[in-house]
């Protein structure tokens, strides 16, 4: 009799387990073959360097992205095409005498590539957690971009520079890890850890991102999280200053508002600090062992759906 009622206990423990696992989110992409759906990004960006200088750097991205699910695989993978769309972007570094716009109408060479990029379509494939598995098409576009015939080819340079930063592949591939890929490899589970990798100034840093799932209801699952970034190495470069090598550390926020039914973003507030130290190795204009640091705040406000 005795070990009835254990029996019986333990299957009504298992039972409550299996109901609230039941309750648990998916924290997995449900995305429809034929479906679209939209990402739009917009960044605000300073920095400082505590060069002889004093340089400021003020940069401002608008991007919107456009996602076509064309088939699902086998391995439940998300094949998509994407369109860039209604791009604006400007920077303004009045040391460096810089002052650009896609949307002021003053530079038509950047008004052109800016246009060209809204006019291709590149594709890519993703795991139902976010993970980007391939990017293709979008290396193409950009040596497309290069190709281009101009009167001057430093101010080409200086817009390509510009471009690839914020919308090149390794941006891309940033931002997707940073904002698509959230979810954790097993399901359910309240936190858990994804490692991934970042590109800040074209320069790629390990960062640990870890969420917490806080808020589960009919219409909204909330995910915070912290991501920690640390370059696993010193980069070494020529710059105007001369021959340096840098270090990137930082870290950033998350508050993420997801869709239970399809997985997607809705809305996310993100922070961001990064500083990166440089030291000075030779140079005509300071001494070897001099160590400058930079610092960049970047916020992000990123709004997402299901397009009709």
């Amino acid at each position: 009799m005795k070990s009835a009622y254990i029996f019986f206990a333990l299957a009504l423990l298992l039972g409550q387990l299996n109901e609230v696992e039941a309750q648990e989110p998916g924290l997995t992409y449900n995305l429809q073959v034929g479906e679209s759906y939209y990402l739009e990004t917009d960044l605000q960006q300073s920095t400082h360097s505590e060069s002889v200088d004093s340089e400021e750097i003020s940069f401002y991205n608008l991007t919107r992205m456009e996602f076509s699910v064309d088939k699902i695989d086998s391995a439940k993978q998300f094949h998509m095409s994407v369109r860039y769309r209604d791009l604006l972007i400007s920077m303004l570094a009045p040391q460096l005498h810089i002052d650009i716009s896609s949307d002021s109408g003053k530079d038509s060479l950047f008004t052109e590539m800016v246009n060209m990029l809204e006019q291709h379509t590149f594709s890519m494939v993703m795991t139902a957690r976010g993970e980007l598995v391939s990017v293709e098409g979008l290396d193409e576009l950009f040596a497309s971009l290069s190709n281009l015939q101009v009167s001057d080819t430093i101010e080409q340079q200086v817009i390509m520079k510009t471009l690839e930063e914020a919308y090149g592949p390794d941006a891309f591939k940033s931002l997707c890890n940073v904002f698509v890929w959230i979810y954790p490899v097993i399901t359910p589970m309240s936190n858990w850890t994804n490692d991934i990798t970042y590109y800040f100034n074209t320069k790629a840093v390990k960062m640990v991102n870890r969420y917490f799932l806080t808020k589960t209801t009919d219409d909204l699952v909330v995910i915070q999280g912290m991501g920690m970034l640390n370059s696993t190495k010193e980069f070494f470069e020529t710059t105007g200053m001369g021959d340096v090598k840098s270090a990137v550390s930082g870290s950033q926020t998350y508050d993420f508002h997801m869709d239970p039914e399809t997985g997607w973003l809705k809305r996310c507030v993100s922070r961001q600090r990064v500083i990166i130290e440089t030291t000075i190795l030779k140079s005509n204009y300071f001494p070897p062992g001099l160590k400058i640091p930079s610092y960049t705040e970047t916020a992000f406000e990123v709004t997402g759906g299901r397009l009709d």
